[in-house]
């Protein structure tokens, strides 16, 4: 903890929107895996950093996207609340044998509510809401919301999943920054809370953590796992997002993102 501190008191850098950020030393915890990590408190206004500039770099959001998906279908009345079933098609997304094995795409094949799509990180689901939404829509969402890059172009339903869609660890900061404090344009404060609420991943002591995992084999040989999100403590909501390239998926098995993020958290004295 003390040798975290000390380092973020020697070095300053500048995030992707000209703030500035203290540099934090988390090379201990992210070991051999290429990361980054940035958290801004929203009390405070100070953010923390570890590899600054591997959090200026833009990647595929993957499906931390569901969290702006979410926004994007029930703004536009896609989908009325969390609650709404969206039947599951087994012609247009067939069973995979090998998925069905695995936590949590087991879950993927059936009927699915907006609330456990999100929790079981359901793509089809979202494929299908994006469908619903149609180009013209999404494009002007997208654009609203000042997501990454903004482009669509790598198709409606993928454009997301290792495609066209990049955004960074701080452009994540600036998105989440934004929704937490209802500043996003033109979304409701319905919208927001309806979202908030189904990203309550983890109720502590004394915390709560709010977020949603994502991950893709957007390069021969690599994967990046990511996790985006916030924090609530007595001492004020606190954003954060992480990203980390792995050899394989079975690197991140066990929770890894998550867990590596709460280990963070604990390393900066956020969490106990």
């Amino acid at each position: 903890m003390k040798k975290v501190l000390l380092f973020s008191l020697i070095l300053l850098s500048f995030n992707s929107f000209g703030q500035k950020a203290e540099v934090i030393d988390l090379k201990p915890l992210f070991g051999n895996f290429e990361g980054g990590f940035s958290i801004y408190d929203l009390k405070t206004n100070k953010y923390q950093q570890y590899n600054p500039e591997h959090c200026k770099k833009r990647f595929s959001p993957c499906s931390t996207f569901k969290i702006a998906n979410s926004i994007i279908g029930l703004e536009t009345g896609v989908i009325p609340d969390t609650g709404f079933i969206i039947k599951y098609d087994s012609k247009l997304h067939p069973m995979d044998s090998d998925l069905l094995a695995r936590e949590p795409f087991k879950y993927w094949y059936q009927d699915l509510s907006l609330k456990r799509a999100f929790k079981y990180s359901s793509v089809w689901y979202y494929q299908e809401l994006a469908r619903r939404v149609g180009e013209v829509r999404m494009k002007e969402m997208i654009t609203r919301l000042n997501y990454g890059n903004k482009d669509i172009s790598g198709g409606l339903d993928s454009y997301w999943l290792c495609s066209s869609l990049q955004i960074s660890i701080n452009e994540q900061i600036d998105f989440l920054k934004r929704f937490y404090l209802h500043q996003l344009s033109g979304i409701s404060n319905n919208t927001n809370d309806a979202v908030k609420s189904i990203m309550l991943y983890e109720t502590g002591t004394d915390y709560k953590l709010f977020g949603k995992t994502g991950s893709g084999d957007c390069w021969d040989h690599k994967v990046i796992g990511w996790y985006v999100g916030f924090v609530e403590t007595a001492s004020g909501p606190k954003v954060f997002a992480m990203n980390v390239i792995v050899n394989n998926f079975s690197d991140l098995q066990n929770n890894y993102r998550i867990e590596l993020t709460k280990k963070i958290l604990k390393e900066l004295a956020i969490i106990p």
